[in-house]
């Protein structure tokens, strides 16, 4: 007959038994059955049964005993007589017998129905085979099991051991109602400093100090370093809490209903009598003073709620939790970690202060870890720089990064970062699995994607330097039917997914001074995503419609770059000129995208010119034509023309532009389209008046101002008009070039262009004063300041105005005009410039004073490296702040409603949409006011104020 044991009538490792004592003979030790494959796991056998015996128990293996029955019949009869089963598994499922439906490993768990169960995971595991996951799948959903993982054989061995004393401890005493007091998990003791994150820890301890708050989420992407800054929070916060600080990783865990279970253990709370897990872990929190921190908790989202249950039930309860999305529950603080500060190569500092800027502090840290000697250096500064730049300031790739350095200098592994993932390896071997790789650690965040998001996730992964939400639906949306009504509800999912990702930390929201949300993917992320995009097979079908897309936007930008609204025009094409060049790199090489590339191209010309990029326009242009046949007649090849005579002309290539001119006219004058025939006359005017060649200027000129005319272009008109006027300025007809040029600023100013009626005024001035009339000019000269504060981004005019300084004084030879030019450039762009820059124009300004025109060289001074590009992109941010101008709804409101924002509304009405906005403007900004209205966070004062100056200024579009 068997012995009976008390541990046999219990189902659950944290269950009391009520039974009385029994009365046992030594031999009667409890025993402890060990299943597991033999082979594979024979280490982890020897390690489970030291465990055991260390314990003075018994320990019970298929392999100590004699074997004169067979297998099946032996592990039954041991199973049956053993009190506690253990659970080893790692790879193999084992051996499935003749007559059996399962193998022996499997068998071994069914018949241990009715035991406390201690479950031991292996990792990791990349050959586990289908059927093992399907029982460690089952084991995990039936929850009657303790399980954990492990790594190597003395880890588990302390796992069992730990695991058993605690069983043993919870089956044969008396727990008393409330637990006794518990040594709480310490917090992690980190290797090393933390780095920088001043604004982010102090914003969390202000958060967890105050009584109102009781859950704080420090979200961010995988390996940015929310674990690290949450662990040193909770350290600083450590005297604040009478019962202490503890630190629970939820990292191992996937079933959101084991969160009680891991968080109960961790606290040495345990199941008592008719009480659940539930009831006992709340009531041993409900009188505490405690805070604690759970790591990871992104892949169990779903148990959010608890955290809420939680907090509402134990008053002095506080969450400090990492994950790399929102708990979404009432009443969260979120606390975004972002990525470390980067330097600007632009404007390298000094050795002693570029290693003070975080990302290359950690960067250069890591390093003397992998290599003691390593110091920055002059010679290896730059490379430093760009390795930080192209990790993003991620904190872990740089880690991994440095790391590297124990076999590579700065500058060689700058070289191999061109494929980031496969490099950034080698994670310290005591770091979770996920975080040994970058790739491994991006690879957890897109695991817990659903299938919806991580589609959208890898198609995102086309876009360069950032995309709008109208982009990802023209783009993203591959399975849609464009039918009105499914369009409309595949919008609405798309948006929903991309407000997932933006949650997840997959995507990032980017500051941006246009009208239209704007998104963007770290380097290191978009990498992983590109990845996926090809092995999926989408890549080509998702790359086509991305350049169809930024075909459609030059084509519909490109008129309007001759039009009064061109500097928005332009700074919205900038803001796409990352992914303009990807659409036209695509189309170069594609037998499909021949005449794509040529439409984007001729559709860009313009854009080059006003951005001041000649040469690489050009260079797209050429490139695009070299493909066509020369007796192509097409428009596209026509326009493409056009812009490679252009750019020609701008450079001073009178040779190269000609021809092309010339057959560009000729073409288009087949098409009928007396707005484009217009604009070639204009640019084959050009280059013959660069020519000297002024009748035929002239006439071509003339020719092109009548087509305007006629075609209704009053924009294009002025235009044609000044340069007439300059055409008889350099013939010396000075009283036919002021008729022109008055006329050309009239039309200018009631089309309310400011820049190109500040060009034509300064025109003015220099042929005034060449012709003696002072007073005139003087007049001019005051009238211009003001005209130039008109217009709307008046960094872009600055630049405009230098740039054609450089056309007139180097290509035409005009010194005057040139000098002022410049010197209203330089005046405006003054009073938009820091100190040091001030300082440099004011070198230019003087030097011009003096007739040396050496203006680039002090404004590059100024810029550190100028071109009207890098100038344009880098002020832009700057010079929208310091406008005092009325606020517009493009400009200054539509960006401040964010995507949730915008989501959350939708059912009432858009508030992307400047109509819908405006007839609610009252009601908006009413409930903006009051904090009720449902937004993704509260508004900030300043963003409240902003938008009642928009309602009260009329609300301009």
């Amino acid at each position: 007959m068997e012995t009976e044991h008390p541990l046999q009538t219990a189902s659950q490792p944290t269950v009391v038994s009520t039974m009385p004592a029994v009365i046992r003979t030594p031999d009667q030790r409890v025993r402890v059955f060990v299943s597991s494959t033999l082979d594979e796991l024979a280490p982890e056998r020897v390690a489970a049964r030291e465990a055991i015996t260390q314990l003075r128990l018994t320990p019970v293996l298929f392999e100590l005993g004699a074997r004169p029955y067979p297998p099946r019949e032996l592990y039954r009869a041991y199973l049956a007589q053993s009190d506690i089963f253990i659970g080893l598994y790692w790879q193999r499922y084992g051996w499935v017998a003749p007559a059996m439906q399962v193998s022996g490993l499997e068998d071994e768990y069914q018949l241990s129905s009715g035991k406390p169960k201690l479950i031991y995971i292996k990792t990791p595991a990349t050959e586990r085979e289908p059927r093992l996951h399907g029982l460690l799948d089952r084991i995990r959903t039936e929850d009657t099991a303790s399980y954990q993982k492990f790594a190597t054989p003395k880890e588990l061995r302390e796992r069992i051991a730990n695991d058993l004393a605690q069983l043993l401890t919870e089956r044969f005493s008396s727990t008393p109602k409330t637990p006794v007091a518990f040594r709480l998990p310490a917090l992690p003791v980190p290797r090393s400093r933390l780095i920088d994150r001043e604004q982010e820890r102090a914003q969390a301890q202000a958060l967890l100090q105050r009584e109102d708050v009781g859950l704080v989420t420090l979200t961010g992407p995988g390996g940015v370093g929310k674990t690290r800054v949450a662990v040193q929070v909770a350290a600083d916060l450590v005297p604040q809490f009478t019962d202490g600080v503890a630190f629970i990783s939820l990292a191992s865990l996937k079933d959101p209903t084991l969160v009680v279970p891991t968080v109960a253990r961790a606290l040495g709370v345990s199941q008592t009598g008719d009480d659940s897990l539930d009831e006992r872990l709340l009531e041993y929190l409900q009188p505490r003073d405690v805070l604690l921190v759970i790591d990871n908790a992104e892949q169990l989202i779903s148990a959010a709620p608890l955290a809420a249950q939680y907090l509402e039930l134990a008053p002095r309860l506080k969450l400090l939790v990492t994950s790399r999305e929102p708990l979404r529950v009432s009443d969260e603080q979120i606390v975004p970690i972002p990525p470390l500060e980067l330097p600007d190569p632009a404007h390298l500092p000094d050795l002693e202060h570029l290693v003070q800027i975080p990302a290359v502090t950690l960067f250069v840290e890591r390093a003397r870890e992998a290599r003691p000697d390593f110091a920055l250096s002059s010679e290896n500064a730059a490379p430093i720089v760009e390795i930080c730049q192209r990790l993003d300031g991620l904190p872990l790739a740089l880690e991994l990064a440095a790391a590297r350095l124990s076999l590579l200098t700065p500058t060689a592994l700058l070289q191999r970062l061109e494929r980031r993932l496969p490099l950034l390896t080698r994670g310290a071997r005591d770091l979770p699995e996920r975080q040994q790789t970058l790739r491994n650690t991006i690879a957890w965040s897109f695991d817990l994607l659903g299938t919806g998001e991580q589609q959208l996730f890898r198609r995102l992964a086309v876009f360069v330097g950032g995309f709008t939400l109208e982009a990802v639906l023209a783009v993203c949306a591959l399975d849609t039917a464009r039918i009105s009504s499914s369009v409309q509800a595949d919008d609405g999912v798309v948006l929903e997914q991309l407000a997932q990702l933006l949650d997840k930390s997959l995507v990032q929201a980017q500051q941006d001074t246009g009208g239209e949300p704007r998104f963007t993917m770290l380097e290191t992320i978009r990498e992983y995503a590109q990845d996926q995009l090809v092995a999926s097979g989408e890549a080509t079908a998702v790359q086509e419609r991305h350049t169809h897309y930024f075909l459609r936007l030059a084509e519909e930008a490109e008129p309007h770059l001759f039009r009064p609204e061109w500097d928005i025009w332009l700074e919205r094409l900038e803001r796409e000129d990352a992914n303009l060049r990807v659409a036209l790199a695509w189309s170069k090489p594609n037998k499909d995208g021949i005449e794509i590339g040529l439409r984007l191209a001729g559709a860009l010309y313009m854009y080059w010119f006003l951005l001041g990029s000649l040469h690489e326009g050009l260079t797209w242009l050429e490139e695009m034509l070299a493909q066509t046949r020369s007796s192509e007649r097409s428009v596209a090849r026509g326009r493409a023309l056009l812009g490679a005579g252009m750019l020609a002309w701008a450079e001073g290539d009178y040779e190269a532009a000609s021809p092309r001119a010339e057959e560009s006219l000729s073409i288009v004058r087949e098409s009928g389209d007396k707005q484009l025939i217009g604009w070639a006359e204009s640019q084959l005017g050009l280059v013959r008046m660069g020519q000297r060649n002024s009748a035929a200027a002239r006439s071509l000129f003339e020719e092109s101002r009548m087509l305007f005319k006629d075609f209704g272009d009053v924009w294009s008109e002025a235009f044609a008009l000044c340069l007439l006027g300059s055409v008889a300025y350099n013939s010396g007809d000075p009283a036919e070039a002021r008729v022109h040029y008055e006329e050309s600023l009239r039309l200018f100013q009631g089309q309310g262009d400011a820049l190109f009626a500040s060009f034509v005024l300064s025109a003015l001035e220099v042929m005034l004063s060449t012709q003696g009339d002072q007073e005139t000019a003087r007049s001019l000269e005051q009238q211009l300041q003001p005209l130039m504060q008109q217009a709307r981004n008046r960094g872009a005019l600055v630049l405009f105005l230098i740039n054609m300084g450089d056309i007139w004084l180097h290509r035409w030879g005009d010194k005057q005009q040139a000098k002022v030019l410049y010197r209203g450039g330089l005046s405006l762009w003054q009073g938009l410039q820091g100190v040091e820059q001030r300082i440099c124009i004011g070198k230019a300004q003087a030097r011009l004073a003096e007739n040396q025109f050496c203006v680039t060289r002090h404004l590059a001074e100024a810029m550190a490296s100028f071109s009207y590009s890098s100038s344009y992109r880098r002020e832009r941010s700057m010079i929208m702040t310091t406008q005092e101008s009325t606020p517009s709804f493009a400009r200054d409101i539509q960006p401040l409603f964010r995507m949730r924002d915008r989501l959350s509304m939708r059912w009432a009405f858009d508030l992307g949409n400047y109509q819908d906005v405006s007839t609610h403007a009252q009601a908006i900004l009413e409930r903006l006011s009051s904090g009720t209205m449902p937004c993704d966070g509260k508004w900030s004062d300043e963003q409240i104020a902003q938008f009642r100056r928009w309602v009260e200024a009329g609300m301009p579009a």
